[in-house]
């Protein structure tokens, strides 16, 4: 059960689109976990970032050692994990460049904690049905906005 009254704990995902018209997911596959699932890459503001587009760049350089642009902002996903209140802003981002090597954080440090694969996924909606996304709605809102997403 939530904590009464506790302010919700913030995140960034990144709706990452790249010059060949596909989006990219980290693949994770977690040893207690039977089937992989994917997921925007990003992750939670931290006391260092001034706003959360610091938070965003911050984080796609440590998970993927990327460069972006943030084109704009998508939508905010409210929800209930783990009883915690997340508040998730999704932000539509250009991939500029990234380099594997310069991944780092403490989910690489950390075998138990499963693999963070990069999986660069056709901007399609059969390719997009296909993936285990966590959450129901990040998936719905890419199947509702591809038309969208392709003229970027």
């Amino acid at each position: 059960m939530p904590v009464d009254n506790a302010p919700p704990i913030q995140r960034v995902r990144a709706i990452l689109l790249t010059e060949n018209q596909e989006v990219v997911f980290i693949k994770r596959i977690k040893p207690n976990k039977p089937q992989p699932y994917w997921v925007a890459p990003g992750g939670g503001v931290e006391s260092i970032d001034d706003n959360l587009e610091d938070a965003l760049y911050r984080e796609l350089y440590e998970e993927l050692g990327a460069n972006i642009d943030i084109l704009e902002h998508g939508f905010v996903l409210e929800h209930t994990k783990a009883d915690k209140v997340l508040e998730e802003h999704f932000f539509i981002c250009w991939l500029q460049d990234y380099d594997l090597s310069k991944r780092h954080g403490p989910e690489f440090d950390d075998p138990s904690r499963g693999r963070y694969i990069p999986d660069f996924v056709p901007l399609s909606a059969s390719a997009i049905r296909e993936l285990n996304i966590i959450t129901e709605q990040l998936q719905k809102w890419l199947l509702n906005n591809l038309v969208y997403l392709r003229q970027f």
